[in-house]
């Protein structure tokens, strides 16, 4: 045992005294490195590369769908005819109601008494609803139960009610129809056009800016303008 002893201190005298010494350390310092990186796995990516989870490529969705949603019609809207002398102007004569030139002969009619007109073609109630809400007044034609066809203003429409109100721009006078009354009776008779008359021209840029304020764009894209 002690000769045993005294080898082993002899050979770490050698090795101390040796410049293989140095180069022994370094094999065994790589070979605890390899141990150490086959355990702990490949070392880190950089820190600037960051893969893109699901979660934040559902995050970059996010303001697009939150750009359509937010698009949205109020539950009611009103437009104040009496401070609208534009309108008032294209009623002060009697509106003759031609059941076949309908609205396309208003809109020709009125070119003496109004200087911006637009008739809209294909439209839907909710594009109806949209102009009141921007404070803009269609003009229809419509046909009251018992009665002849007339040309008026849609001034109000309310969600909780399920009415609409028109306004004879000559005496104020109202009248009311439920959701259901006027679209059967708006389609056959307007055959959903509508008339706007503004203070500006208006061209359909500016009307489908307009829309897209409270409608999806898919709900207008049909429509056609025809303004002076």
């Amino acid at each position: 045992m002690k000769r045993h002893q005294f080898s082993l201190r002899d050979v770490r005298q050698t090795l101390l005294g040796d410049t293989s010494y140095s180069t022994v350390c370094a094999c065994v310092a790589s070979f605890v490195f390899v141990l150490l990186a086959i355990n702990c796995g490949p070392p880190p990516q950089s820190q600037y590369h960051i893969p893109e989870s699901a979660f934040a490529a559902a995050e970059k969705t996010t303001p697009s769908q939150s750009m359509q949603s937010d698009a949205s019609l109020p539950e009611s809207a009103t437009v104040q005819l009496q401070k609208m002398p534009y309108i008032r102007n294209a009623f002060k004569e009697r509106v003759r109601v031609s059941s076949r030139g309908g609205l396309a002969d208003f809109h020709a009619r009125t070119r003496g008494q109004v200087q911006h007109s637009a008739i809209i073609s294909d439209c839907s109630f909710d594009i109806l609803k949209a102009f009141i809400a921007k404070g803009w007044s269609p003009i229809v034609m419509i046909q009251f139960q018992g009665r002849t066809p007339e040309i008026l203003p849609l001034t109000h429409y309310n969600e909780k009610l399920g009415e609409v109100i028109f306004e004879n721009p000559s005496n104020l006078n109202k009248r009311r129809l439920t959701y259901k009354d006027f679209e059967a009776s708006w389609s056959k008779s307007s055959r959903n056009k509508c008339v706007l008359i503004t203070p500006q021209q208006l061209t359909e840029a500016n009307i489908r800016n307009v829309l897209g304020e409270y409608l999806p764009k898919t709900a207008f894209q049909e429509i056609s303008v025809l303004s002076r």
